[in-house]
């Protein structure tokens, strides 16, 4: 069953959706969305179980394909383009294989369809062990995740789903969900060998990252024909805050093509 997904919108022009990454959330692609929205009307979404849309059990890619096309009925959205990064890039192209006709240009940041052995365990298990009831600031937070999550940047990331109500503080995300979804989200769905996306698709990948290695084109090719696969350099897997400027020269060359 498909699941109400938040979302911000920016702009005025043809549509272009954006899904964000694991851990992540529409905010994080604020400054993307607002330089594209000269001439773009531009959805930032939050996916199932992550910022403020609704929670569910499992985060199936077919699933999160479901919430996306019913939040396009719901929007009035007859065709759109559509940029996912890492777990939304996952998303998008489960979107593309299998709704091609929805779709007018398709954009995929530093993920392919192949199953990765992620690390995702370790963080997961950090931000469940903290105690939350204790937590009285984002700096204590911090320097409880610090012993398991040695890098500066992924914890302060992380910590952007932590927020306090009445009750004290709360993750937004549904950390039990993703936990029990880790092997699906490492995954790629199954399609038939003949599931072919045969319109425009740009994949982008830091030249520091590992998500996109050579020998994963082949997989991209078997189901994405006439993509482009073009390395943003002096970038990791966060490619879009490492080199913002880069990535949206191609994002913009690529869609106003």
């Amino acid at each position: 069953m498909s699941v109400q997904l938040n979302f911000e919108v920016y702009g005025v022009g043809k549509p272009v959706i954006i899904l964000h990454g694991l851990f992540g959330s529409a905010r994080n692609w604020r400054s993307m969305a607002k330089s594209l929205a000269n001439s773009y009307t531009v959805f930032t979404i939050d996916l199932r179980n992550h910022g403020e849309s609704a929670h569910a059990n499992s985060m199936y890619y077919i699933e999160m394909m479901e919430d996306l096309k019913q939040f396009v009925q719901d929007q009035g959205i007859d065709k759109f383009s559509l940029l996912g990064h890492s777990l939304g890039g996952k998303v998008a192209m489960t979107f593309a294989l299998t709704y091609q006709e929805m779709l007018d240009k398709v954009i995929i940041l530093d993920i392919a369809p192949v199953r990765y052995q992620n690390n995702f365990r370790q963080l997961i298990d950090a931000m469940l062990a903290l105690d939350l009831s204790r937590i009285k600031s984002r700096h204590e937070a911090n320097d409880f995740l610090k012993p398991e999550i040695e890098e500066p940047d992924m914890r302060l990331f992380l910590l952007q789903n932590l927020y306090r109500d009445s009750n004290g503080f709360q993750w937004r995300i549904n950390l039990s969900a993703i936990s029990l979804s880790l092997a699906d989200i490492g995954a790629f769905p199954t399609f038939m060998k003949s599931t072919q996306y045969l319109d425009p698709v740009l994949f982008l990948d830091g030249d520091k990252s590992d998500y996109i290695l050579p020998e994963y084109h082949k997989d991209i090719y078997a189901f994405f024909p006439t993509a482009k696969i073009s390395t943003i350099n002096n970038a990791n897997h966060w490619l879009h805050a490492d080199q913002p400027e880069r990535v949206l020269e191609e994002i913009v060359q690529f869609l106003d093509a």
